[in-house]
């Protein structure tokens, strides 16, 4: 794992900068926010299925009534 405060600044740069103001989803650089291409195992769309499956049922598990 990085560093969590390179990590928090990419995310305050891309909820705040204007540039970004229309861009939803990606994987960005910590250095200057430039777009990256999804590693391999992540870019088919089974696979995107299975991990939106995985994470919505996680999420239900740990929701409060």
């Amino acid at each position: 794992m990085g560093d969590p405060h390179k990590g928090a600044g990419i995310i305050v740069c891309l909820a705040t900068d204007p540039a970004f103001a229309h861009t939803s989803g990606g994987y960005f650089s910590v250095r200057g926010a430039r777009p990256l291409e999804c590693p391999e195992p992540g870019r088919g769309e089974g696979v995107q299925r299975e991990l939106w499956s995985r994470a919505t049922a996680l999420l239900d598990e740990h929701r409060t009534p």
